[in-house]
Parts: structure tokens; C-alpha cells; sequence
């Protein structure tokens, strides 16, 4: 499968139809929607006069043919790489449980022998899982060493640690998970300074790690050096 990837598309969630119409007239039939919200902070929505950005994240396996079309349409056919649409990046796929499993997740999608050539893990995806209400402790920490932005995912942890009975059900608690495109060479510094500020003394972070991402479009501040 060293030919596959997991493309992650985050977008206004007012898009959301139009992106997914576009995937699927792409040939990608298997696709997942959840609702997230941007990071931007708070003194410069006030400066712009509007409210936290709302957005949605389309995320789908393809093949490397298709990714590398996907993501040059999606710049020059939904405009992604304007300043405020959005952001799309592809993860390198390891393995499929089964060939079932693999022809779920790339229904629709065709056959390709030809093999594109793409950027190998220039960048990485930090993953932090926190507590609600640590976002902005968080992207304080992780845009002093580099990091633009980032996606908030709201959860619900399931472990035993996290649940507390209430009339004989489990109520789980909410926390954030929040996704930081980076430099693959900023990282590292990014995730030491997330668990310095809001780790487990402040006990508001529980895991920070990071996945490697080998191609992005649609953030500028990373892609044009």
C-alpha cells in the first residue's frame, strides 16, 4: 500500500455540500464528514468584526494518482488555496486490515497504473488530545514556535478514567482534538512547548503525538517557502 493515502480536507462548513459533491464527481464514493471549528484568536475575530469560523473536515482514502489530481483541482477548482477556504493535506497509508477493506474505502475510485510524484513527508500532522476549554492555551503554545492555525475536533473520551456513572450510565467527558499542520522540522519544538505550557502538570493536555503528512495545499504560510 505504499501508494495510498488519507486525505483530509478541512473547509468553511457552509462548503461542505460543494466539497463533497466534488469528491464524489471525483471518484471518491467513501467519504467521512465531522463538524469541527477553527482556531483563530479571539482578538483578531474581534478585529475583523466576525465570530469563530465553523467548519467542516472531509477526510477519505485514495490512491496516489487520484491525490495528486485532487490536490492540484482543489486549488485550481474550488480555490482552496485562498486565504480562509481551507486546507488539504494527504497522510501516507500503511496497511488495510483485508483486500474487503480496501476496496470499501476506494469504491468508485479507478484503477490507475501510473504513479504521480508527490513531496515525501516535508511536513507533519500534531495531534493534541486535551481537555475542553485548553484550545487556546494549546495554539498559544504551539504558534510561538511556528504553527499557523489549527482544527478543533470536539470529542468525548470513553476510557474508564474519563467516564463517571450518572443513574447507572456511563457519561463520558468532553474534551478537544486539535490538528496542527507543521513543518516537519518545527514538530518536535511544537509538541515539547504543548506539554511544557498545557501538559500534565496543568493536567489540560493528555497526549500530544504527530503523523506524517507529505503533501499540503491551501496553507500558504507553510507551502510558499
Amino acid at each position: 500500500m505504499s501508494n495510498m493515502y488519507y486525505m483530509v480536507t478541512i473547509t468553511k462548513r457552509e462548503y461542505g455540500d460543494l466539497f463533497s459533491r466534488f469528491f464524489y464527481d471525483s471518484g471518491v464514493h467513501c467519504l467521512t464528514a465531522a463538524l469541527c471549528d477553527g482556531t483563530a484568536q479571539q482578538k483578531t475575530l474581534d478585529l475583523l468584526g466576525i465570530e469563530k469560523t465553523e467548519k467542516i473536515m472531509l477526510s477519505a482514502a485514495v490512491s496516489g494518482p487520484l491525490a495528486g489530481e485532487l490536490l492540484h483541482r482543489l486549488m485550481r477548482t474550488m480555490q482552496i488555496d485562498v486565504p480562509g477556504n481551507g486546507i488539504s493535506f494527504t497522510i501516507p497509508l500503511q496497511s488495510a486490515a483485508n483486500l474487503a477493506s480496501l476496496h470499501y474505502l476506494t469504491q468508485g475510485q479507478k484503477d490507475e497504473n501510473e504513479v504521480s510524484k508527490m513531496e515525501e513527508n516535508r511536513f507533519s500532522l500534531v495531534v493534541v488530545i486535551a481537555e475542553k476549554g485548553y484550545t487556546e492555551l494549546v495554539m498559544e503554545a504551539a504558534r510561538a514556535f511556528g504553527a499557523g492555525g489549527g482544527t478543533v475536533i470536539h470529542t468525548k473520551g470513553i476510557s474508564e478514567k474519563n467516564s463517571a456513572a450518572f443513574f447507572g450510565m456511563s457519561i463520558a467527558a468532553e474534551q478537544e482534538l486539535i490538528y496542527i499542520v507543521s513543518r516537519r522540522q518545527d514538530e518536535k519544538n511544537i509538541m515539547r512547548a504543548v506539554i511544557e505550557k498545557a501538559g500534565p502538570r496543568q493536567e489540560g493536555v493528555s497526549a500530544v503525538f504527530s503523523l506524517p503528512v507529505n503533501h499540503v495545499v491551501g496553507l500558504r504560510s507553510l507551502t510558499d517557502e
